[in-house]
């Protein structure tokens, strides 16, 4: 939340700067989370969750530096490491829970994102207001490895869905990428609109995330930065509780239909009102909101579209997807504000016209597999 506004104030440099130190670790991220998924598969869950979280341990030392390179390579790192913890978790997730109570769990999972985000985004700019950001970076780095630490000792370990002899015949290649599986799911009819709901919308979350940080610390400061991130990933987390169960009562095409369109209208709504604080918040907060109650389908959406042996294969690619819209909202965000603010959001609320026509679509599409 806080790395446009230090690349700005600290590091003296331009929005532009920021998303495009980010854009490599965001597609690192989006292609190790490929690796991920399939070592997943065929290894079990919880090592690909421990190699994510060391990225977690790793990322606050952004703060602690003022050198390009050192936060290149920082950023690199915690960007693969990410495709691994999302690839691990997200399987992990389909796996251990019943289809049935998959979105109210989805709800809960996505606490470490929205819950936890939240606390630290409120903590953070306390203590970079009070203190600097330097002692906010050790500190991060401490609690993350307390994290480390506990996932080792007391997470479950669940297995994959391939035996040793499998492996051994398909080689080290394949069994560390799958390139074939890869393919297989691309094709499908379901999976390339289910892709396109990553895509588009994520391009929005990517402005959103470069942009709203710097547009309300111009206006209000860091501190004020802080706890809008702590609000809207508040509300976000209500949200997804709330979408969760609603998704294990009716299904999870409507409900992604619903957020699609919500989050449109807001998108047009901070390019229009995006000198007045209270309309960024607002709309800042409605749309983070809704763009979480849109992905906690997406684990449902997975579980439905893939079988058994595929659920590793399926988070891989669809954070591809995510990757992939995140880091051309993030870096195009970041040049096309050099001409005006409207324009970023604008360009994100077209596509995410693009995504609530898949959405509807998808309210008529069969269900390819079935679980």
């Amino acid at each position: 939340m806080l790395f446009p506004v230090y690349a700005e104030t600290v590091l003296e440099e331009t929005a532009l700067f920021a998303a495009l130190l980010r854009a490599l670790p965001i597609g690192l991220g989006g292609l190790s989370a490929l690796i991920g998924g399939t070592l997943s598969d065929r290894f079990g869950r919880k090592p690909a969750i421990l190699i994510g979280i060391t990225g977690a341990v790793v990322v606050g030392t952004l703060f602690t530096t003022k050198t390009p390179l050192f936060i290149w390579g920082i950023l690199c790192y915690e960007g693969i490491a990410s495709g691994f913890k999302t690839a691990g978790g997200q399987t992990y997730l389909i796996s251990a829970v019943p289809s049935n109570r998959l979105g109210w769990a989805t709800g809960w999972y996505f606490i470490n994102m929205t819950v936890g985000s939240a606390v630290g985004s409120a903590i953070a700019g306390e203590v970079i207001d009070r203190i600097d950001y330097s002692v906010f970076g050790i500190g991060a780095v401490a609690l993350a490895g307390l994290l480390f630490v506990g996932a080792c000792f007391f997470l479950p370990r669940l297995a994959g869905h391939s035996s040793g002899t499998q492996r051994k015949r398909e080689g080290l290649w394949k069994s560390t990428l799958n390139v074939a599986a890869y393919l297989d799911l691309s094709r499908r009819r379901n999976m390339q609109m289910l892709i396109g709901l990553r895509v588009f919308p994520t391009y929005y979350w990517g402005s959103v995330n470069l942009l709203m940080p710097i547009l309300i610390a111009r206006i209000a400061g860091v501190k004020a930065t802080g706890y809008y991130g702590a609000m809207s990933l508040l509300f976000a987390f209500g949200c997804q509780l709330a979408v969760g169960r609603i998704c294990d009562a009716i299904g999870h095409r409507t409900p992604a239909l619903v957020a699609n369109a919500l989050v449109t209208l807001l998108a047009f709504g901070v390019a229009f009102f995006h000198d007045s604080l209270i309309a960024l918040e607002v709309f800042g907060i409605l749309g983070a909101g809704a763009a979480w109650s849109l992905s906690t389908t997406i684990p449902r959406f997975i579980n439905e579209f893939t079988e058994p042996h595929e659920k590793g294969h399926g988070v891989g690619l669809t954070h591809l997807a995510w990757s992939t819209g995140f880091l051309l909202g993030y870096v195009a965000s970041g040049f096309l504000i050099n001409f005006s603010v409207h324009v970023p959001f604008i360009v994100a609320g077209i596509f995410l016209m693009f995504s609530t026509g898949i959405a509807y679509k998808l309210q008529y599409t069969n269900t390819q597999i079935t679980n």
